[in-house]
């Protein structure tokens, strides 16, 4: 009898393959707790990471402890979180997520999940106000955790479209069509670094929403350019001198 193995290549390796000679490695320098984490992604929605960054470091500075946030009153957690996107809603929901953690756990944490498998972890989080898809796969991939979850955010999830990776649909079916394509040997490193070259090295620089730069992106002669058409795609010259 015959052995027959199948070699064939995910097109999600000859993507992060070329990304990677483009923009090089992208690796994790420092994971921060679990909760921390699920603080700062919960405050990041729809939001710049500068307006967010400082939105987080804000409340680091205002309570002494994340327990201290999670009694804290919507009011003062808006007062120092109003420049994130729809605030007054993150301002209410994250501090009955973290008590929430408290009266399940009986105490401020989760470093339970990593006991877990990935669809437990995850349904646990999502079960918490505030935390969708993305927020989730943030604290299980970004944190000390380090579980193997894709964070699938607007620019990943338009870039993904854009080459033809994913069909239709919404962040979280490009999640789980991404998941899907995903090497089985890939480790949490990995995928974190396959969100880092898709979002800040394709999607924010070479492909925004509004104006992709078509013409330097390394990835132009495999992209099937769903949904630019609608975009005005921007001219590209090799910088002279």
């Amino acid at each position: 009898m015959q052995l027959s193995l199948c070699l064939a290549r995910s097109p999600l390796e000859d993507v992060r393959d070329v990304l990677l000679a483009a923009f090089g490695p992208q690796r994790p320098k420092a994971r921060m707790d679990p909760v921390s984490q699920l603080v700062k992604s919960s405050i990041s929605h729809r939001t710049l990471d500068a307006v967010s960054w400082a939105a987080f470091l804000r409340l680091q500075g205002a309570f002494r402890t994340w327990e201290d946030l999670a009694a804290a009153e919507p009011e003062e957690v808006l007062g120092l979180i109003g420049d994130v996107t729809h605030a007054p809603d993150k301002a209410r929901r994250l501090p009955i997520a973290l008590r929430m953690i408290q009266d399940r756990i009986g105490w401020l944490s989760l470093s339970h999940l990593r006991n877990l498998t990935i669809e437990q972890a995850r349904h646990e989080l999502r079960a918490l106000p505030g935390v969708g898809q993305k927020v989730a796969a943030s604290v299980l991939n970004f944190s000390s955790l380090a579980m193997r979850d894709l964070v699938v955010d607007s620019h990943v999830h338009r870039t993904a479209q854009r080459l033809g990776l994913v069909g239709p649909g919404d962040p979280t079916h490009s999640y789980h069509a991404l998941m899907a394509l995903a090497p089985d040997a890939w480790t949490a490193d990995d995928l974190f670094e396959l969100h880092c070259l898709m979002k800040h090295g394709l999607g924010q620089m070479l492909c925004p929403h509004d104006a992709p730069k078509c013409g330097a992106c390394p990835l132009k002669a495999q992209c099937r350019r769903i949904g630019v058409e609608g975009a005005t795609v921007l001219a590209w010259r090799p910088r002279s001198g």
